[in-house]
């Protein structure tokens, strides 16, 4: 019997189908019995609303060592959240974790060392999955909302180059999502059914 909450997180610039691929892994997942629950960072917690509060405002005025140190903070708490799930069996399906940190903070400039240091108090997640998409591309699919501070092209770029690389070192598995949705889903749903050695329909 499936007993043991698995921590999966899917990683990427916006655009890149994060939230379909989520939704759709969490309906396979209950279809199959699966106990299942997603997440998000920043969090809705009050270190999490200040993020988004910063990245809607239009205007970049924290250096982003102090945006690492935020984003690692909401973390560090979400991480006691997240535990407690995987600790009753829950699957938790996780929208952008430290990945992230490393993506977007490292693309300003910041050493990846050093934002790698700020996570030794975070929950390591057991598979992260990287859906990868030009930034050209992905504006489009976000063009019909407010952008935050962190989507411009040029440093979408910076960011893209940050997650290919580590996926490169292994750190992500990485699946194109300029596919059609279908082929993206199965793509995912075959990563998943390797991590839980469950068969999913």
């Amino acid at each position: 019997m499936y007993r043991k909450g698995f921590f999966i997180v899917f990683e990427g610039i916006d655009g890149s189908g994060k939230s379909t691929q989520i939704e759709l892994l969490t309906m396979k997942l209950k279809h199959a019995g699966i106990d299942a629950i997603n997440e998000q960072e920043p969090t809705n917690n009050i270190i999490g609303k200040l993020i988004r509060d910063y990245a809607e405002a239009g205007d970049r005025y924290l250096s982003p060592e102090v945006e690492a140190l935020l984003f690692s903070a909401d973390r560090i708490e979400h991480s006691k959240r997240i535990l407690s799930y995987l600790q009753q069996g829950i699957t938790v399906i996780c929208d952008r974790f430290y990945h992230s940190t490393y993506a977007y903070q490292g693309a300003s400039g910041v050493d990846i060392d050093w934002l790698k240091s700020l996570q030794k108090n975070v929950i390591k997640p057991d598979l992260v999955i990287l859906l990868d998409i030009d930034p050209d591309s992905s504006l489009i699919r976000v063009s019909g909302r407010n952008l935050t501070i962190f989507e411009n092209n040029s440093y979408l770029r910076k960011v893209r180059e940050i997650y290919n690389e580590l996926a490169k070192n292994g750190d992500l598995v990485k699946i194109n999502t300029l596919k059609p949705i279908l082929e993206v889903e199965k793509d995912v749903q075959n990563l998943i059914e390797k991590l839980i050695n469950i068969k999913l329909f």
